[in-house]
């Protein structure tokens, strides 16, 4: 599935944004 691919994307990126703020 290229959505669930993409959202799966999205969430790693913002995780990795909120884990360098932290």
């Amino acid at each position: 599935m290229f959505i669930v691919n993409l959202i799966k994307k999205a969430i790693e990126f913002f995780k990795g944004l909120f884990g360098n703020k932290k």
